[in-house]
């Protein structure tokens, strides 16, 4: 069954915060290929007048698919992450994220609509610091199925994800 459009509107505040690891920074800009000084070498950032190494604009991904995927645990919205696909995001940058941040997402369900099978949604979040400053707005809008792979009355299994595949 598609989800209800009675789910626009709807927010949430991920109830725990996350704090931003130094050298999860780093390895996160090793993996995106980010050489950038500021985003590994604190005396650079330094240079730059802040007191931490910074994030990578994307960084917040991490975060940000951690929060959505608690969201939908609250809301009993029934897509799981192995069935979801990202088809737009964009990022709203208002501060630098640094390591040593504590930060916190609230977020809300812009828009709902099926396409091709699936749920489409748009979520817009809002990213603040400890000090209660919003250093990031986004939105992210992305493509899941909530209705069930197989007919329930079917003898045939289900496909395994590839993380069931490789426990």
């Amino acid at each position: 069954m598609a989800l209800s459009p009675d789910i626009v509107g709807m927010t949430y505040l991920y109830p725990d915060h996350y704090v931003v690891g130094r050298e999860e920074v780093r390895q996160y800009a090793a993996a995106v290929k980010n050489e950038d000084a500021a985003y590994t070498d604190e005396d650079a950032a330094r240079a730059l007048g802040y007191d931490a190494i910074l994030a990578p604009l994307t960084f917040i991904s991490i975060f940000g698919l951690r929060a959505q995927m608690a969201f939908f645990a609250h809301a009993n919205i029934p897509i799981l992450e192995e069935k979801l696909i990202q088809a737009e995001q964009g990022l709203k940058i208002l501060l630098p994220i640094k390591a040593g941040d504590r930060l916190y997402c609230h977020i809300r369900i812009d828009s709902l609509r099926q396409a091709f099978g699936a749920d489409v949604l748009t979520l817009r979040s809002r990213i603040s610091n400890q000090n209660g400053q919003t250093v990031q707005e986004d939105y992210t809008t992305m493509a899941g199925r909530s209705e069930p792979d197989q007919d329930p009355e079917s003898d045939v299994p289900p496909a395994l994800s590839l993380r069931d595949q490789l426990r």
